[in-house]
């Protein structure tokens, strides 16, 4: 039996109100399942149930929270239709905060545009600091300006939050910070006394446009006028102090941290080790990831990548190794860019058999490079593959690897072509050497006379003369058939 509305008719153990149907949705889990209640109860108009602005606020609500802003959206614009009034403005802000999270920040003002226009809902303080703050963390600066003049030409008040992701907002520019700033120092006159997110945004500006000295200067303010530095602030400062070099000042920072009782968390840790590494600490990195599994704090992936290329840098390929190994044995999964950083240093420690197993457990493993990583991958595939051809014993496992690059389409260059022809030619194999020169034909890389020199010479040594003679002559007049006709196009 179907509902009216197309849902599937549900038997009720008591007559519907809206304050039952919302404690249903409640209880119900999965979103879609609680889609397909609300449904039901919209099919029972029969009985006198009708939905309100409550059912239909809690199950959009659901939806944005799910990451469906475009459901959520519907069910708003479903509610002016059917109840021929328009939700009120916080069943706007979760939709709004949905669509940032899907990294839709023009959705997000384009909801907020249809609200005053098309809903008829005058915006308060609450519907602009949510879409200011979408804009702002996208990046969206122009938009946001004329969001904060509107709200001026309006005398909407800002509050604390407005000023703090104003302050944000300047703080990405060095030549703004000063504005920033002052702004800072005027919000007491409007009655927004700075609270720990502003100045949180502001020793992070600061820090991030190398102005350490400063931030710590703010962070001693912050404590002077009663505001407690949180985890965030610790983590900010101790990150910019570490760009500036002055790591025993970030590591006495740390040691402040644990006497406080604040504990830090993942980022902290990652912060501090990524600073460390950079500064050519890793040995003290390397304690800090141990001290990590004492607090009970587990390393992420972007930990153990800061921590491994640290390491590399300094030529600590064992030790590198080790960390890696750790990583899988806890349960994380490297990605594309963390397997580069490991087989980069294998190839310039030239330990090309292992680098070549590393690429195998990378595609057995299911790790694809992202456009960003893949340039890399193909150009460290090709050094592994030439660099196996430069050491001897190990044809089979130079080609297994040029095979492997060629299936998962990484292009394989003429340099590593050449090196491929050559080795195969020098251990003897003429039949691999033949079968990579077709593969260079297929790829539109017409071997050179070095390759065609190499090739005779091991199968005249192999005493197939004729056999010989008619493969080149096949392969070169293809090539000069294939020559004189993109000469004619």
């Amino acid at each position: 039996m179907v509902s009216s509305s197309g849902a599937p008719a549900m038997k009720w153990a008591v007559p519907l109100t809206t304050s039952h149907v919302v404690q249903l949705l409640r209880a119900e889990r999965d979103v879609q399942k609680a889609f397909l209640i609300f449904e039901a109860a919209s099919g029972e108009h029969s009985s006198g149930y009708r939905h309100d602005h409550s059912t239909f606020s809690f199950m959009s609500t659901r939806f944005a929270a799910a990451g469906l802003p475009r459901s959520a959206e519907a069910l708003l614009n479903r509610a002016l239709s059917e109840l021929g009034d328009a939700p009120a403005e916080p069943s706007f802000l979760p939709v709004i905060r949905a669509y940032s999270r899907a990294r839709l920040p023009l959705d997000a003002l384009r909801l907020f545009r249809r609200m005053t226009s098309e809903f008829l809902l005058p915006p308060s303080h609450r519907s602009y600091n949510a879409v200011l703050s979408v804009l702002v963390a996208s990046r969206h600066l122009s938009l946001a300006k004329t969001l904060f003049d509107e709200m001026k030409l309006r005398r909407i008040p800002f509050t604390a939050a407005t000023f703090n992701i104003l302050i944000k907002a300047l703080c990405f520019s060095s030549g703004a910070l000063e504005t920033a700033v002052r702004i800072f120092r005027r919000m007491p006159d409007r009655d927004c006394p700075p609270d720990a997110c502003t100045y949180n945004t502001l020793i992070d500006g600061l820090c991030r446009h190398g102005r350490a000295h400063d931030a710590r200067k703010m962070f001693d303010e912050m404590q002077q006028r009663g505001c407690s530095p949180t985890v965030v602030t610790f983590t900010s400062l101790m990150d910019g102090l570490c760009r500036s070099g002055l790591f025993e000042n970030a590591l006495q920072l740390f040691d402040d941290m644990h006497e406080r009782g604040i504990k830090p968390n993942v980022v902290t840790y990652t912060s501090l080790i990524d600073g460390l590494c950079r500064g050519g600490r890793s040995a003290e990195a390397m304690g800090l990831l141990e001290s990590m599994g004492r607090q009970g704090c587990s390393p992420n992936v972007i930990t153990y990548s800061a921590l491994i290329d640290g390491l590399c840098g300094q030529g600590r390929l064992g030790e590198a190794l080790e960390v890696f190994d750790k990583m899988r044995l806890q349960g994380r999964k490297p990605d594309a860019g963390l397997y580069c950083k490991i087989i980069k240093i294998l190839c310039e420690s030239k330990r090309y058999q292992e680098a070549a197993n590393y690429l195998d457990e990378m595609a057995l493993s299911g790790v694809v490079p992202n456009r960003l990583t893949w340039g890399l991958h193909v150009r460290w595939h090709n050094m592994v593959i030439r660099g196996l051809c430069g050491t001897r014993g190990v044809t089979i496992r130079a080609f297994q690897a040029y095979r492997s690059a060629r299936k998962r389409g990484i292009s394989v260059e003429p340099e590593t072509y050449g090196a491929l022809v050559d080795y195969c030619c020098r251990e003897g194999d003429a039949d691999k050497a033949m079968s990579i020169v077709d593969g260079m034909v297929v790829d539109g890389c017409f071997p050179d006379s070095n390759a065609w020199c190499s090739i005779l010479a091991v199968l005249w040594e192999g005493r197939k003369v004729r056999e010989a003679a008619e493969l080149v002559w096949e392969e070169l007049l293809c090539g000069d058939a294939d020559h004189a006709v993109s000469q004619g196009m």
